[in-house]
């Protein structure tokens, strides 16, 4: 039997820790507050790229902890997918871009491409290399992801600037054989794009960018509050779907790993399953949230936790316009 597996993460966070007080003394100036949003949310602390740090340099950092913690030969991978809504690059892709960096060291690469699915890019892109090594010779495979995204938050912004953060991970995948089914099992996506214009990068449009006309807060992300109590609920009733398809009771589930934007949905969804919070852990209070790779480094801080054979868990987050993904992975 053919299964793909995780053997292992990786995560780069910049050295900048900016705590709440920092924010607090910032939207001050400003005659603004983020304060009661950051104690809703579960944030104490942060961190924000420093001047010369971009996605490719993120990226870069999280792809030598990976292999370096892992023991992994880069010059074993065949694949590499770059998950990003804040690219360094739109030509060449930032994939193909890291690939040509490491020259040599990643020579055997037969597939390089980006992905974009906002704060679901890394678990939809695990789902889309899984699918693909399936049915291809690709044998080893980077799932990398970056959130860069403190360069282009607008200054004013109480909800992106006070509680999102800067962060990149990678997670190696790789083709086994084995007598049981285990490694990615299952996953589900919904897509309800009555959202979608709440939030937009640029908000002036990329075809506006190069135009001087055009103000340097246009061309920033602009962020439209709108009310997001819908979605423990779509999570619970996701969830169950795909446990029900896989005949696996909601108790059996041994970790659940949720996007890190606030600790009290994710509390909230566990009450509506009937889970105890034991199973969860949320890193938001000290990463902040770092959109598409927070699944990846939850799942990194608590590897030699979760990395035992026969543990179950559900990955479960959510994306602009908006989508939201659940993913049942066996150890």
């Amino acid at each position: 039997m053919v299964n793909v597996k995780m053997i292992g993460t990786g995560v780069y966070v910049p050295n900048n820790a900016v705590y709440n007080q920092d924010i607090d003394r910032h939207f001050e100036k400003l005659g603004l507050s983020a304060h009661n949003l950051m104690e809703h949310l579960g944030r104490k602390k942060r961190y924000f790229v420093s001047e010369g740090e971009n996605t490719i340099s993120m990226c870069k950092s999280a792809i030598h902890d990976c292999s370096k913690k892992n023991n992994i030969d880069l010059n074993s991978i065949e694949m590499i997918v770059v998950c990003s809504d804040t690219p360094e690059y739109l030509f060449p892709s930032n994939a193909m871009k890291l690939a040509g960096i490491y020259g040599e060291a990643m020579s055997n690469v037969k597939v390089a491409f980006d992905l974009n699915s906002n704060c679901t890019g890394m678990v939809q892109g695990m789902d889309v290399v899984n699918k693909y090594m399936r049915c291809s010779d690709i044998n080893r495979a980077l799932v990398v992801g970056c959130f860069c995204i403190s360069p282009i938050a607008l200054w004013s912004d109480t909800v992106v600037y006070a509680t999102f953060a800067d962060a990149a991970a990678c997670v190696v995948l790789e083709k086994q054989d084995s007598e049981h089914k285990n490694g990615f099992m299952d996953v589900e996506i919904f897509v309800d794009a009555s959202y979608h214009e709440y939030i937009t990068y640029p908000k002036c449009g990329m075809s506006n960018v190069p135009l001087k006309s055009i103000q340097p807060n246009e061309k920033r992300l602009e962020w439209n509050p709108f009310p997001m109590d819908f979605i423990p609920q779509k999570w619970v009733d996701t969830i169950k779907k795909v446990l029900r398809r896989n005949d696996i009771d909601i108790q059996g589930v041994d970790y659940f790993v949720f996007s890190q934007l606030s600790d009290a949905y994710n509390l909230k969804t566990l009450e509506l399953l009937g889970v105890s919070e034991k199973k969860y852990f949320f890193w938001g209070r000290e990463y902040g949230y770092t959109g598409n790779t927070c699944p990846i480094l939850c799942i990194d801080k608590m590897w030699d936790r979760y990395n035992q054979d026969g543990k179950i868990m559900i990955i479960c987050t959510v994306g602009a316009g908006y989508s939201a993904i659940v993913q049942l992975y066996i150890f």
